[in-house]
Order: structure tokens, then C-alpha cells, then sequence
């Protein structure tokens, strides 16, 4: 049996290298990257309001509580907004802004808000509340794990 000198060997290593870097960048190009919204240029303009909104939020005696059970959440309000809410709720999925949904704020008589996660997959989600009372805009936002 004739062994392989190290000009051959160096050869064949430098090839394997080099299939495998080629292997790497051809699977990297078929990956889909999502980017955190499709029009973040312009939401990052609006992010003082955004910082305003939070801070009124900050500054409420009674926090919004977040609370799931039994496959549903339930979004409580403080006791002094029980009525004329209005603002959406988003369900935002960081993994993949395809599975973002957005439902409109419909609280009940008691100050609460009862969805069902059935459309939700399982994982991680950050529950994004933005609402105005009484012509001033709050904003609200938790991390949650639904657990299915």
C-alpha cells in the first residue's frame, strides 16, 4: 500500500473545506428571514408616542392584569376604565410575524376582556395592549407563554 504525501493530503482537506463552506452558503440562501415588521422604518418614527404611552401606563394606580387559564386570557382593566376604552390588543410572535394577530379592545361591563387561544399556536407570545381613555393613550406590553 503507497502512502498519500502531504502535498495530497493538503489537497484534500483544502477541498473538503471548501465543499463545506460552499454546502453552508447554499443552505443559508434558501433560509427565509423575517424581519420584525415589514414597516418598521416608519414605526420607529412614531416610537416617542410610543414612549409617552408607556409612561402614562407606568404612571396608573391599577396595573392591566394578563391572566390565562383554561385556554383563555383574560385582560382586566382598572377599576376607572370600565368604559369607553377603545385600542387593540396584539398577539405578536417573535419568531415568525406571520402568526401576529390583532383583535380590537371589547371589554365587558366588569372591565374585562376574554379571548380564546385557539388560533395561537403554542410558545412564546408578547401581548401588546394599546389603548386611549379619556382622549390619553396607554400602552402595555407582556410576555406570555401558552402553554397548549
Amino acid at each position: 500500500m503507497k502512502k498519500m504525501s502531504w502535498g495530497t493530503k493538503l489537497g484534500i482537506g483544502a477541498s473538503i473545506y471548501v465543499i463545506g463552506i460552499l454546502a453552508f452558503v447554499g443552505f443559508s440562501t434558501t433560509q427565509q428571514i423575517n424581519l420584525v415588521s415589514k414597516d418598521y422604518y416608519p414605526k420607529e418614527v412614531e416610537y416617542q408616542k410610543q414612549i409617552d404611552k408607556i409612561k402614562n401606563a407606568k404612571q396608573l394606580k391599577e396595573d392591566v392584569q394578563i391572566i390565562q387559564e383554561n385556554g383563555k386570557l383574560q385582560i382586566q382593566f382598572p377599576a376607572k376604565m370600565h368604559n369607553q376604552v377603545k385600542g387593540e390588543i396584539i398577539f405578536y410572535r417573535p419568531s415568525n410575524y406571520q402568526s401576529d394577530i390583532k383583535c380590537a379592545i371589547e371589554i365587558d361591563e366588569t372591565g374585562f376582556q376574554e379571548l380564546n387561544t385557539d388560533q395561537l399556536l403554542k410558545g412564546m407570545y408578547k401581548i401588546k395592549i394599546d389603548w386611549e381613555h379619556d382622549g390619553i393613550g396607554y400602552y402595555k406590553e407582556e410576555a406570555i407563554y401558552l402553554n397548549k
